[in-house]
């Protein structure tokens, strides 16, 4: 693709999430300039548990040591729902097979205020403007549009005048909508809606009498059933013929709050569909919570959800896009701030070396 004489493009990653901005921070320590497009709003990081393996924990903590302080904190994986009289013992008790191990959890506040300084340090720009097209050109490259059809600008001459010339590298980071900007992405990966209940410092500060669960959260630990139910019902979307809903119960901490959940809503469609109605999603919600603690079905909270993608079967989708030259896909996470990282440095080293086939950025 011939650019106008000093024009410079750069990589362009469409969304501005968790998989997003550690994508761009990987391109940028690698050389590449990078602009990050999408508006600011609920995404799936915000209401992430966000708990880490050893091998996470290993992760962030090199992304700290590059970046600054980013919310890693050191935390406690608690696990209910024994088996046999098992789960019947006080929750501290409960909590010691798990207690030794490596454990850790990135607090989502202190990330989502941390990250804006962090990419500007970094040197990548950001546009707040929402995406709604992207086309393919006919010479090559992409072009992205707003929602009234004007056409965004990146590549900027020595001026610093952005133009709007063909993107030549563009990354789909954008959660469950990514399949909306190039719908022929692969049919196994699939959506799901997920709420939480957002509990502010007042609520626990006024919590009244110890309960075991509340108290194990508000210690820094990260409460969650020993089987998870949503794995299981994302992998049988495929075979639905109608909606389908599960509560995993939990709870995890947050620096000055907690959330509580989660609720997993899945359909047959590999499309996002309309939002379900949040009070009655909040409702079933309680209703899960209860199972483990009364309690928790009465606290007053904010009632969240989002749509959140995740793959049928097979690894997610870091990959260049088939059959659309210069398009890749960054999306379709379980358990995604123990893997963004490590993917994000991955797609990172092949993207350089297709900028690097194509003449630079």
């Amino acid at each position: 693709m011939t650019q106008q004489k000093g024009i410079d493009p750069p990589v362009v990653v469409v969304g501005a999430g968790l998989a997003g901005s550690l994508l761009a921070l990987a391109l940028a320590r690698r050389g590449c300039r990078v602009e990050m497009v999408g508006a600011a709003g609920p995404s799936a990081t915000a209401l992430s548990y966000a708990g880490l393996p050893a091998a996470g924990i290993r992760a962030w903590r090199e992304l700290e040591r590059c970046h600054g302080p980013l919310g890693l904190r050191p935390s406690c994986l608690v696990l209910h729902g024994w088996p046999g009289p098992l789960r019947h013992l006080p929750a501290p008790v409960q909590a010691l097979p798990t207690a030794l191990l490596p454990f850790g959890r990135v607090d989502a506040p202190t990330l989502t205020a941390a990250m804006p300084r962090v990419l500007k340090r970094a040197g990548v720009a950001r546009q707040e403007t929402g995406v709604a097209r992207i086309l393919p050109l006919q010479g090559g490259g992409w072009r992205l549009l707003d929602a009234n059809g004007g056409a965004l600008g990146f590549a900027r001459d020595r001026e610093g005048v952005r133009h709007t010339d063909a993107v030549p590298q563009l990354v789909l980071a954008a959660g469950a909508n990514c399949r909306a900007l190039w719908p022929a992405l692969p049919e196994r990966l699939r959506f799901s809606w997920a709420g939480v209940i957002e509990l502010d410092p007042a609520v626990l500060i006024a919590k009244g009498p110890a309960h075991p669960w509340l108290d194990q959260a508000l210690g820094g630990r990260i409460v969650q059933p020993l089987r998870l139910r949503r794995p299981s019902l994302e992998s049988a979307a495929a075979g639905l013929h109608e909606e389908r809903w599960i509560v995993d119960a939990g709870l995890a901490p947050r620096d000055g709050g907690m959330v509580l959940g989660q609720i997993t809503l899945v359909g047959p469609d590999p499309d996002p569909s309309r939002p379900p109605d949040p009070a009655v999603m909040e409702a079933r919600l309680r209703s899960g919570l209860a199972e483990l603690d009364p309690h928790l079905a009465t606290l007053p909270g904010r009632y969240r959800q989002v749509p959140v993608t995740y793959c049928l079967q097979g690894p997610p989708l870091a990959e260049s896009v088939e059959n659309a030259a210069g398009l890749w896909v960054f999306t379709g996470f379980s358990g995604a701030f123990s893997v963004v990282p490590s993917l994000a440095e991955s797609l990172a080293d092949q993207l350089v070396a297709a900028v690097e086939r194509h003449g630079g950025t």
